[in-house]
Protein backbone atom coordinates (compact mmCIF):
# COMPACT_ATOMS: atom_id res chain seq x y z
CA UNK A 1 0.00 0.00 0.00
CA UNK A 2 1.03 3.61 -0.39
CA UNK A 3 2.57 5.65 2.44
CA UNK A 4 1.00 8.72 4.00
CA UNK A 5 3.22 10.92 6.17
CA UNK A 6 0.67 12.30 8.60
CA UNK A 7 1.21 15.61 10.35
CA UNK A 8 3.40 14.93 13.40
CA UNK A 9 1.70 15.12 16.79
CA UNK A 10 3.07 17.09 19.71
CA UNK A 11 4.28 20.67 19.85
CA UNK A 12 7.29 21.29 17.61
CA UNK A 13 9.47 24.37 18.11
CA UNK A 14 10.88 26.82 15.59
CA UNK A 15 13.78 25.23 13.71
CA UNK A 16 13.15 21.68 14.95
CA UNK A 17 14.42 19.06 12.52
CA UNK A 18 12.69 15.93 11.27
CA UNK A 19 14.41 13.29 9.16
CA UNK A 20 12.35 10.58 7.48
CA UNK A 21 13.88 7.42 5.99
CA UNK A 22 11.78 5.48 3.48
CA UNK A 23 12.50 2.18 1.73
CA UNK A 24 9.86 0.10 -0.02
CA UNK A 25 9.58 -3.69 -0.08
CA UNK A 26 10.62 -4.20 -3.70
CA UNK A 27 7.52 -2.56 -5.15
CA UNK A 28 7.29 1.16 -5.95
CA UNK A 29 4.84 2.83 -3.55
CA UNK A 30 3.07 6.17 -3.58
CA UNK A 31 3.96 8.80 -0.97
CA UNK A 32 1.45 11.41 0.20
CA UNK A 33 1.80 14.09 2.85
CA UNK A 34 -0.23 15.75 5.57
CA UNK A 35 -1.21 19.40 5.24
CA UNK A 36 1.72 20.67 7.35
CA UNK A 37 4.39 19.55 4.86
CA UNK A 38 5.52 21.83 2.04
CA UNK A 39 8.24 22.11 -0.57
CA UNK A 40 11.05 24.55 0.16
CA UNK A 41 13.68 24.48 -2.59
CA UNK A 42 13.03 20.74 -3.07
CA UNK A 43 10.02 18.92 -4.44
CA UNK A 44 8.45 16.27 -2.21
CA UNK A 45 8.75 12.88 -3.93
CA UNK A 46 5.42 11.19 -4.68
CA UNK A 47 6.68 7.64 -5.25
CA UNK A 48 9.49 5.42 -4.04
CA UNK A 49 12.16 3.98 -6.31
CA UNK A 50 12.13 0.18 -6.09
CA UNK A 51 14.40 -1.07 -3.28
CA UNK A 52 16.20 2.29 -2.88
CA UNK A 53 16.50 4.25 0.37
CA UNK A 54 15.13 7.80 0.41
CA UNK A 55 15.89 10.40 3.07
CA UNK A 56 13.77 13.54 3.56
CA UNK A 57 14.94 16.38 5.80
CA UNK A 58 12.42 18.86 7.17
CA UNK A 59 12.75 21.96 9.38
CA UNK A 60 9.76 23.29 11.32
CA UNK A 61 8.58 26.81 10.49
CA UNK A 62 6.54 27.96 13.51
CA UNK A 63 5.44 31.18 11.80
CA UNK A 64 3.60 29.24 9.09
CA UNK A 65 3.01 25.99 11.05
CA UNK A 66 4.74 24.00 8.30
CA UNK A 67 7.43 21.34 7.98
CA UNK A 68 9.62 22.68 5.17
CA UNK A 69 11.41 20.11 3.00
CA UNK A 70 15.00 21.38 2.81
CA UNK A 71 16.79 18.18 1.74
CA UNK A 72 15.99 15.07 -0.26
CA UNK A 73 18.50 12.29 -0.98
CA UNK A 74 17.83 9.17 -3.02
CA UNK A 75 20.13 6.13 -3.00
CA UNK A 76 21.80 5.68 -6.38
Amino acid sequence: AGLTLANPSGTPIQGQKLIVRIKDNGTARSISYGTQYRDMGNTRPTTTVISKTLYLGFIYNATDTKWDLVASAQEL
